[in-house]
């Protein structure tokens, strides 16, 4: 829990659901100052209030699937300091893809909602975002690779046997002190060879500038 109470502002295109996220948010010390059902109202809740961090909903009308991932890219455009956190139904490599190559440099948050299943993982996962953290569900770092460009046969034999454990731990859902206690002396070295794999697959320019101690965060509790 904070030591002071950052501000949020919610969106969500169901009311029942921005309550709940209020009402969780305010148990984790975060003041709730704004909330939105659509991408429009979060841009202009977002610039008259400018929380510590947005937390929204991926889909925020029926007819625009990405219509608050959009919503965030534009605010990282106008307040590049704001945290955001996206919440998603679905492992959408494009969708993902296009929040990192938002501007910003405030704390970023992918998460699966499937994959959040506790309030106090949840709340720990906000906060890093506030702290300005980048934090990703390592599937959607899995398939950001696969899908890239780069990743053909010729760019997956370039990797190191390290780097191919690594993948292959990520994709099984192994959580990342488990990869680095079975792999690494410590979180440096893991993070040195994420850093070299995002490298070999032209992912590192969205994500290097980010001002982060860690590039990946799992979610799913072990």
């Amino acid at each position: 829990m904070p030591s002071y109470e950052p501000s949020v502002v919610v969106a969500d295109a169901s009311p029942l659901l921005r309550a709940g996220l209020t009402a969780l948010l305010a148990r984790g010390g975060y003041q709730v100052v704004a909330d939105a059902g659509d991408g429009e109202t979060l841009i202009q809740a977002a610039t008259d209030t400018l929380p510590t961090l947005v937390v929204t909903d991926a889909r925020l009308s029926t007819g625009h699937a990405d219509d608050g991932i959009s919503a965030a890219r534009r605010l990282h455009e106008k307040v590049p300091e704001m945290g955001i956190v996206v919440l998603s139904d679905s492992v959408d490599t494009a969708y993902a893809a296009s929040v990192f190559a938002s501007t910003g440099t405030g704390g970023l948050g992918f998460l699966r909602k499937a994959r959040v299943r506790t309030v106090p993982h949840f709340l720990d996962v906000v906060g890093r975002v506030a702290s300005g953290e980048v934090v990703v569900d390592p599937e959607v770092i899995f398939r950001m690779v696969a899908a890239s460009p780069d990743a053909d046969a010729d760019a997956m034999a370039r990797l190191t046997m390290r780097q191919s454990e690594v993948l292959g731990l990520i994709q099984a859902g192994f959580p990342d002190r488990a990869i680095i206690s079975r792999l690494f002396s410590g979180r440096r070295q893991f993070e040195r060879c994420l850093s070299e794999m995002f490298l070999a697959f032209g992912l590192s320019g969205d994500v290097e500038h980010r001002r982060t101690p860690t590039m990946l965060t799992h979610l799913a509790s072990s």
